[in-house]
């Protein structure tokens, strides 16, 4: 019992090389879940579908953990393939309120369900995510970036990580194939001069969506959704909620004059039956894509992501002397680490800092008291 290893696997009378470990317990199975068998029992054998020995090992634990408690289905029960499953799992309400819903379904649909569609839950092995990962691929065949691939596999775990949640999957194998650091950090932080010319040439309805995110950092989603109950332009603040935010959990946005302006401006051609702050043409803003697109090409402004307002932002509180605590609060970083990466460091900010040390310096004669006790502790 426990790990083993099978060299030859027989099929159709013809023997061919495995290699792949599988992992035994002699179990009992009353028809609603399998238990551990002290004495007695059917054998059972799960085949880990690797041939690495460290994740056949940590299989093994979690399949004796889950027989141990109980927690394992029957195998007397239909097993849900991954086509039957993913369906299910993307009209879960749980999974309909993730801001990333839409890119969900196109990812479920189109490139998870035709991989593993077919595939049974629990025959889902490290292998084939392995396998899902490296033949990945854009509609013309070239090779994805790694943070694409990452983000399907982000996807992929969450979806088999609620299917084990309900006793649909023993193990999540995507859990156990690494997902590799995409190294994507940007630190595009545009200059006065080309933050000028870019909202000069917006387009109207794009403009106030600029401004709020430049000045205020919110992210795109959390502005798209701005509905007018989260806006008081009497206390100059945007509220939002635990359900508005990425990280769940709810922040005050401070208003600059200028953001004031904008919204105040907006409130008085506001539609009333429209929640949404930011409309276009009589109906809420659900894309700005092509207009982010004509404004930078309009503005001779290059390699700019409108995600790069929320550098723009950070960096820019820093400048001002805003406290690291208060400024994450604005800008909705749960981490000093998440806060560093967008907060971006110029060549201007290093010149700037060698001013002000030059200046207290200038400041601060070193009497030859001073000068005389420092020589002696050097000396000791």
């Amino acid at each position: 019992m426990g790990l083993t290893k099978r060299l030859w696997k027989k099929t159709k009378d013809v023997k061919r090389y495995d290699g792949s470990y599988y992992v035994e317990f002699r179990v009992i199975d009353d028809g609603k879940s399998l238990q551990l068998a002290r004495q007695g029992g059917k054998l059972k054998r799960w085949r880990v579908g690797s041939l690495n020995k460290t994740l056949a090992k940590q299989q093994e634990t979690l399949i004796k953990a889950e027989l141990m408690k109980g927690q394992m289905k029957s195998t007397q029960l239909r097993d849900v393939t991954f086509k039957e499953w993913a369906e299910a799992y993307l009209d879960l309400e749980e999974v309909k309120r993730l801001r990333s819903y839409r890119t969900r379904v196109v990812i479920v649909q189109s490139k998870l369900i035709p991989f593993f569609g077919r595939l049974s839950l629990s025959a889902i092995t490290p292998d084939h995510v392995e396998k899902y990962r490296f033949q990945r691929t854009k509609r013309n065949g070239t090779p994805c970036q790694l943070q694409t691939i990452n983000n399907d596999h982000i996807i992929l775990k969450h979806c088999l990580t609620v299917a084990r949640r309900k006793s649909l999957l023993t193990i999540n194998p995507a859990t156990l194939v690494p997902i590799p650091c995409a190294n994507n950090q940007r630190d595009r932080v545009l200059t006065s001069q080309e933050w000028e010319k870019l909202y000069e040439v917006a387009a109207p309805h794009l403009r106030p969506i600029l401004i709020t995110a430049y000045h205020m950092g919110q992210r795109l989603g959390e502005l798209l959704n701005l509905t007018w109950d989260r806006v008081d332009l009497q206390r100059h603040m945007i509220t939002l909620r635990s359900i508005d935010t990425k990280t769940g959990r709810p922040r005050q946005v401070p208003m600059t004059p200028a953001v004031r302006t904008v919204l105040t401006d907006l409130a008085k051609v506001r539609v009333l039956g429209h929640k949404f702050v930011f409309m276009y043409q009589q109906e809420p803003v659900k894309e700005i894509r092509t207009a982010f697109r004509t404004a930078c090409q309009k503005a001779g402004v290059t390699d700019l992501r409108f995600h790069d307002l929320r550098h723009c932002a950070a960096t820019n509180l820093r400048r001002a002397g805003i406290d690291t605590t208060t400024a994450m609060q604005i800008i909705g970083h749960k981490s000093a680490h998440m806060w560093n990466r967008y907060n971006t460091v110029a060549e201007s900010d290093l010149l700037a800092a060698a001013n002000k040390l030059n200046t207290y310096l200038s400041n601060t004669p070193i009497t030859p008291t001073d000068s005389a006790d420092q020589v002696k502790n050097v000396s000791a």
